[in-house]
């Protein structure tokens, strides 16, 4: 019970991997949906360190995909 909530953000993050795969339109919509509401109700279970660590990491990620402004 514990681990509940690495388990389906394990099994959300394969299934949008598997969604992307996937060459058929309306099979790849529906994976990816069901794999984002896995992965978010994992986020949600998540303890509030893991969610603070997602964050900064999205955060992170931004600044090094985002161009910044030169002055």
């Amino acid at each position: 019970m514990l681990a509940s909530y690495l388990f389906l953000l394990i099994i959300g993050i394969s299934a949008i991997v598997l969604g992307v795969k996937i060459r058929e339109e309306v099979y790849r919509i529906a994976v990816v949906f069901s794999g984002g509401m896995l992965f978010t109700m994992g986020l949600i279970l998540a303890p509030s360190l893991v969610q603070v660590g997602f964050v900064l990491l999205l955060l992170g990620l931004m600044q090094l995909y985002i161009p910044q402004p030169k002055f």
